[in-house]
C-alpha cells in the first residue's frame, strides 16, 4: 500500500512509485529504505543516497533491486549532467540482468531519422496483442516490469518508448501530441490487424488518441485518465496563480509567462522537476515555449472519434490528474463502443496517480476488461 516516507509529496510519490508494488516485503529493501530515507532532503542528496545503495546491491548481485536503485538515482539528474547518462546504463544493464518474468524479445522499430526500442514478452500460445507504453518520464523498462501483473493472460505485450521517452528520446525524437503516429508504426511493424492498446500515465491520453486515429484498436485503457498537459501543472496551483498564468499564455506574453515559472520553479521541486523534464522531452528552451508545446496535448475535439471499447481508471487522490476529468471524458466520448470507469479510493486502495502502492488491484480490472 502507499506509505508516507518523506513529507514532501513529490519525493514520496516517487519512493513508492519505485519501491512499493514489488519490494516493501523484501528485508533487503526494508533495510536499505531504513538508510536512503533519512538522507532524502533535496535533489543532491537523494542521487547520493540511491546511488551508493544501487552500487551496494550490484556488487552482492541483488540486480534486480539494484536497477531500482539506480533508477531512482538518475531519476532527478539534470540532462546536462555527464554522469547521468552512466547511471541511466547501469540501471539498463542491471535491469536485464535480473528480469526474469517473461520470455522476451528485444527490437529497434525505424521512426524518422532514428529507432524506437521495443520489447515483445511472449506469452506462449497467445492469440491477442496489446500495445503498452508510458508518458512523461517514464522507460520502457519501467513498464516491462510492471507486466509482470498481466502474466498468463492471452495477450502477447509489445512495451515501447516513443518519441520523447526513454531510449527513443536519447535517439533524437522528441515528445508530441499525435501519438498515433508512432502506435500505428509499431502496429506496421509487427504486421498486426488487431491490437489493444494500454497506455500509463500521460500515456492515458496517448492511447485515447491512438485510439481517434487507429482503428485497428479494437480496446483502448487510459491507466490513468489523462485529459490535458496542462493538468499536470494547474493541479497544484493556487487558482489564482494558474489564472494569472494562463491569461498570459493565451495572450502569447513569453517574457512575462518566462519570469512567472522561473520565479515559481526556485520555490517547489515539484514545479522545478515538471518544467526541466518537459524541456527535455520537447527540446523547447523556454517555459512559454514548453507549455504550448504542451498545450497541444488534449483531448478536446477527439473525443467523438473515439469508437472502440474504453477503459478508464483514474485515483481520487492524483496529484497530476483532477478526477473532475472523469464526467468530462466520459461525455465526450459519445461513440464509444462501451466504458468502463474504475476510481479508486483511500478506502479501497490505489488513489494514487497510477495507482501506485496498489498495482495489483488496478491490473486486475484491466484483466477482467481485456477477457471480456
Amino acid at each position: 500500500m502507499f506509505k508516507q516516507f518523506v513529507a514532501d509529496e513529490q519525493f514520496n510519490f516517487q519512493i513508492n512509485r519505485f519501491v512499493s508494488d514489488y519490494y516493501l516485503d523484501d528485508e533487503r529493501v526494508n533495510s536499505d529504505l531504513q538508510g536512503i530515507v533519512p538522507r532524502l532532503t533535496d535533489m543532491d542528496n537523494w542521487h547520493k543516497a540511491w546511488l551508493e545503495y544501487a552500487v551496494m546491491r550490484e556488487e552482492r548481485q541483488d540486480y534486480d533491486i539494484a536497477s531500482v536503485y539506480y533508477e531512482a538515482a538518475e531519476f532527478y539528474m539534470n540532462e546536462s549532467d555527464p554522469v547521468k547518462e552512466k547511471i541511466y546504463q547501469k540501471y539498463h544493464e542491471t535491469f536485464y540482468k535480473g528480469f526474469n518474468d517473461f520470455e522476451y524479445e528485444s527490437y529497434q522499430i525505424p521512426y524518422e531519422h532514428s529507432y524506437m526500442p521495443a520489447i515483445k514478452l511472449v506469452t506462449p500460445g497467445a492469440k491477442k496483442t496489446l500495445i503498452v507504453f508510458g508518458g512523461y518520464d517514464s522507460y520502457l523498462e519501467e513498464m516491462v516490469k510492471m507486466m509482470k501483473f498481466l502474466k498468463g493472460i492471452d495477450y502477447n505485450i509489445i512495451v515501447f518508448d516513443g518519441p520523447g521517452q526513454g531510449n527513443a528520446l536519447k535517439n533524437g525524437l522528441k515528445f508530441i501530441h499525435n501519438w498515433e503516429k508512432p502506435v500505428s508504426i509499431v502496429i506496421d511493424f509487427f504486421k498486426l490487424d488487431r491490437v489493444s492498446l494500454m497506455g500509463c500515465s500521460w500515456g492515458g491520453y496517448f492511447s485515447m488518441r491512438a485510439a481517434a486515429f487507429e482503428k485497428r484498436i479494437d480496446k483502448a485503457i487510459a491507466f490513468n485518465i489523462f485529459y490535458c498537459g496542462l493538468d499536470a501543472l494547474r493541479i497544484r496551483m493556487p487558482e489564482d496563480i494558474w489564472n494569472k498564468l494562463s491569461a498570459l499564455l493565451d495572450a502569447n506574453k513569453a517574457d512575462q509567462v518566462n519570469a512567472m515559472i522561473e520565479s515559481m520553479m526556485k520555490q517547489s521541486v515539484d514545479l522545478s522537476w515538471k518544467m526541466k523534464k518537459g524541456m527535455e522531452n520537447t527540446g523547447e528552451k523556454t517555459p512559454f515555449n514548453l507549455l504550448k508545446s504542451l498545450s497541444k496535448h488534449t483531448m478536446e475535439g477527439i473525443g467523438p472519434l473515439i469508437n472502440q471499447d474504453v477503459l478508464l481508471t483514474a485515483g481520487e487522490d492524483d496529484q497530476y490528474v483532477p478526477i473532475s476529468r472523469l464526467p468530462q471524458i466520459e461525455k465526450e466520448l459519445i461513440n464509444a463502443g462501451s466504458i468502463t470507469t474504475k476510481v479508486y479510493t483511500k478506502e479501497t486502495g490505489g488513489e494514487q496517480h497510477c495507482q501506485v502502492g496498489y498495482r495489483e488491484l488496478v491490473f486486475n480490472d484491466i484483466i477482467n476488461f481485456l477477457k471480456a
